[in-house]
């Protein structure tokens, strides 16, 4: 084999298709400069600041006896796992009931404010689950169907007269 730019059969063998170096014509890989233009440095110069002593940040916790540290508060200690966060199944039920009170003339509405106070309840008891969000929604779906309901058989009647 030549050396590249020797001859036309390195330019040819990497897709040249006959353009040689002494040609002119512009080859099928790009070309890149090897030096940078003058007038520009090769790399930003940028200040350094001086350099000062470590300082240890302030503690911020107290320390527990012993080698262990404390945990910051909101955080798991290490080695226990995270506690499971459940959603409390009434506050899922008193959702769904007072959705299907739109269609069941008001009485899933019903159901629905029933059993989401007493997922609201149990959610006070016990605060690790979730669905207090649930809860109150599901009253307030249930109320606005109570209404709808209410207002919707009060046009029927009056509207027949």
């Amino acid at each position: 084999m030549t050396k590249p730019g020797d001859s036309d059969e390195w330019w040819k063998q990497y897709g040249g298709e006959g353009v040689s170096a002494d040609s002119g014509a512009q080859p099928s890989t790009p070309q890149y400069p090897t030096s940078e233009p003058s007038g520009y440095p090769s790399a930003p110069q940028y200040q350094q600041p001086p350099a000062q002593p470590y300082q240890s940040a302030p503690q911020q916790f107290p320390q527990a006896p012993g080698p262990a540290y404390p945990s910051p508060p909101g955080y798991q200690p290490y080695g226990y796992a995270p506690a499971p966060s459940q959603t409390n199944g009434l506050a899922i039920g008193a959702l769904v009931s007072s959705l299907v009170g739109f269609c069941s003339c008001g009485i899933g509405s019903l159901v629905g404010i029933v059993l989401g106070v007493m997922a609201l309840n149990q959610l006070k008891e016990n605060p690790y689950q979730d669905g207090r969000g649930m809860a109150q929604s599901s009253i307030w779906v249930g109320v606005a169907g109570i209404v709808v309901t209410i207002l919707y058989w009060t046009l029927v009647i009056f509207s027949e007269n």
